[in-house]
């Protein structure tokens, strides 16, 4: 009989729901839209997934630097968050949002990296109003960057499997399903949220495919298989499982931040 406790969906799904919102929150407004201001020009647009900078207020530098912006404030937010998380939760549902930001944060930062390099669009790429726009040599660099991005990105996924771990319930196989189960129900509830955001925008399929499904279905596609990494052959934890229970508190929150998200951003400000 399987006596692995079972967590809480509705909750779990809400968490995994805040997480993914203010880590795309982040990178388009606190990442790109602050660095266009902060450099000098104005957003002309501000999507839920995408913001479009004057450019003719910036340099060719400043340009680079709005691009480049976004995917930084991510990768500061997965550092940030997992410094802050303590090594043990004391509250299953405020540990596991702090490690779901970290995961996102590092995913999103390592992976536009990898994903800019291999098809060339994308924050990193080679679009008018990318980090590699009119370099000579592009294509070197995105060789580079696919490099990189892959590497830290699997070590993002791996380090984040070592930090949850010892709080999975279960032992070898065991575990490895539990921590499958957990990332599964995160991922799918990430991409409905995403995908149900963008379909709001005023570009159609254009943006749900090039963004809201690049960024969760792809970017995020290490909660398929990172907890495959785990060590099978360890023995049970001897730390209390991390479970998540009913709060009801995170699944208002989730509604209430996802509606306001996608109410304000989802059909784009025109400032």
């Amino acid at each position: 009989m399987d006596q692995t406790p079972r967590n809480h969906l509705p909750t779990l799904a809400a968490i995994g729901a805040l997480a993914y919102v203010i880590a795309v929150a982040l990178h388009e407004h606190l990442g790109h839209a602050a660095a266009c201001i902060a450099l000098g020009s104005r957003p002309d647009e501000l999507g839920a997934f995408y913001i479009q900078c004057h450019d003719a207020g910036l340099s060719s530098l400043g340009i680079r630097g709005v691009a480049i912006a976004g995917p930084v404030a991510s990768l500061l937010l997965g550092i940030i968050a997992f410094a802050l998380l303590p090594k043990k939760p004391e509250r299953a549902e405020g540990w596991l949002f702090v490690w779901l930001l970290g995961t996102l944060g590092l995913m999103t930062g390592t992976g536009y990296m990898m994903f800019s390099g291999i098809v060339g669009i994308g924050d990193l790429g080679v679009g008018d109003d990318a980090a590699l726009h009119g370099l000579d040599h592009a294509g070197i660099y995105r060789i580079v960057l696919a490099v990189i991005g892959g590497a830290t990105y699997y070590a993002s996924a791996r380090y984040a499997v070592k930090r949850i771990e010892p709080f999975v319930p279960g032992a070898g196989n065991a575990r490895v399903a539990a921590g499958r189960k957990l990332f599964m129900v995160i991922y799918v509830t990430g991409a409905l949220v995403y995908l149900a955001i963008g379909a709001l925008n005023p570009y159609g399929l254009l943006i749900v495919v090039t963004s809201s499904m690049a960024s969760s279905l792809g970017g995020t596609s290490g909660f398929l298989w990172m907890m495959e990494t785990a060590d099978r052959k360890s023995p049970a934890n001897t730390e209390p499982p991390l479970v998540v229970r009913a709060r009801p508190g995170w699944i208002v929150a989730a509604i209430a931040l996802c509606g306001l998200y996608s109410a304000t951003f989802g059909p784009t400000i025109r400032p």
